[in-house]
């Protein structure tokens, strides 16, 4: 049984077995023999990322590692530094934790695949994180595998992986309540502390903090204020600054909890003194457009089903800078759907994404996000959401959607 800890709170052993029971069922339908599952990345906060290989492992590898998952024997995790597989053998659910020859990780991945018989064998890649960051492997990664097993097959299957996953089972869905709750005091808490004066990276550290006392991790943040008066920006920083909130200012938060690898999200907006009457009208219009989603979407619609609920922002004489829905559960995932055609996030918005189809299970984002057609000025109100049976469920509690005034 893995060690208690504040990073991966592990699942039951039945929904470990659910996981791979899916993934071997689905296996034989594609004719893959093993699955090679990297793990790297994180973005910029507490939360170790390597969403990927972590849903089979329940552990991130400093720098990067793999799970071998093969279709008719035990999974393997393999670490790049050998001094750290005692902490994995506490933490990960996977029972043969190994190491390469230096930090090589690849050396081990290709022992590893030759024990087992896989010289012929029909080998599916899967990226570190989902198919929105478009990554798979590392240049050199590839070339040693195919150098050491030249008459194997690799096919990239990440999209495949990520579609598997995309619907949430119970215990799944209960990590995201979790890191939603997190996440909505750590927005109330940022809302309360804000004052002219205060930084930018004042407010992201009450996020580390809050994540810190609740047993959670801390992700990322976007945070960033500018005056309504004379608006300089309409997209928060990623990294925030040293630059201070004033009186006059509209300020713009994405602020993301997690709990186990699963995320809450809340994209908010407030105000610094009473709003002008373009950012009021802009605030209710995103509020508006994020209510009625909220309350109307369901299963067995579609991406496209989506596009009609932004008509209110072309109509209104604006553009989206994202999609309306994103899917968001550990990180970024399908679909991206409901932008403007040749707004700024239709960038984002796929053939695929337009005939998805939500299942209850499914979490998303709903984002609305009109911004001027000059892009200077703009604002959100964005939570994250959970398909039901006939409907689809808030997740958050915060108020996200009403006017809240500092």
């Amino acid at each position: 049984m893995p060690v208690g800890n504040d990073y991966y709170p592990v699942f039951s052993k039945r929904e470990y077995a659910r996981r791979h029971r899916m993934l071997r069922d689905a296996m034989k339908e594609k004719g893959l023999d093993c699955l090679l599952i990297y793990g790297a990345y994180s973005t910029g906060g507490t939360e170790p990322g390597q969403v990927n290989a972590v849903y089979l492992s329940s552990y991130a590898g400093a720098n990067n590692c793999y799970v071998v998952f093969p279709l008719k024997d035990e999974p393997t995790l393999i670490l790049c530094i050998a001094l750290h597989v005692p902490n994995a053998r506490d933490i990960s659910v996977i029972e043969d934790v190994r190491s390469s020859p230096g930090r090589e990780v690849e050396i081990g991945v290709g022992q590893r695949l030759k024990e087992l018989g896989l010289e012929k064998g029909h080998i599916g890649i899967v990226g570190p994180i989902g198919t929105w960051f478009n990554f798979t492997l590392p240049a050199e990664h590839y070339d040693h595998f195919r150098q050491i097993l030249p008459q194997a097959k690799f096919q990239t299957v990440t999209p495949w992986y990520e579609n598997l996953r995309l619907v949430k089972s119970e215990e799944e869905i209960r990590y995201m309540e979790r890191a939603a709750a997190m996440t909505d005091v750590a927005h109330e808490e940022v809302f309360l502390a804000t004052r002219p004066g205060i930084r930018h990276s004042d407010l992201r550290q009450i996020c580390e903090g809050v994540a810190g006392r609740l047993g959670g991790k801390f992700p990322f943040s976007h945070i960033g204020s500018t005056s309504m008066a004379n608006p300089q920006r309409y997209y928060p920083d990623f990294w925030p600054t040293h630059r201070t909130i004033e009186a006059g200012d509209v300020v713009l938060t994405e602020i993301s909890l997690s709990y186990g690898g699963y995320c809450g999200k809340i994209w908010g907006t407030y105000f610094v003194g009473e709003p002008t009457k373009e950012y009021r009208d802009l605030f209710n219009l995103a509020a508006s457009v994020h209510d009625k989603a909220a309350k109307e979407l369901k299963p067995g619609m579609t991406g496209r089903d989506v596009k009609k609920y932004v008509e209110p922002i072309k109509k209104a004489g604006y553009t989206t800078a994202v999609p309306l829905i994103l899917g968001w559960s550990t990180y970024n995932q399908a679909p991206s759907a409901g932008a403007l055609d040749g707004s700024p996030g239709a960038a984002m918005e796929q053939q695929s994404d337009l005939e998805f189809v939500f299942k209850p299970g499914h979490c998303v984002n709903i984002i609305a996000f009109p911004v001027t057609p000059d892009l200077k000025k703009g604002l959100w109100v964005g939570t994250t959401l959970v398909f039901t049976e006939d409907g689809i469920r808030q997740l958050h509690m915060y108020p996200a959607n009403k006017l809240r005034i500092v």
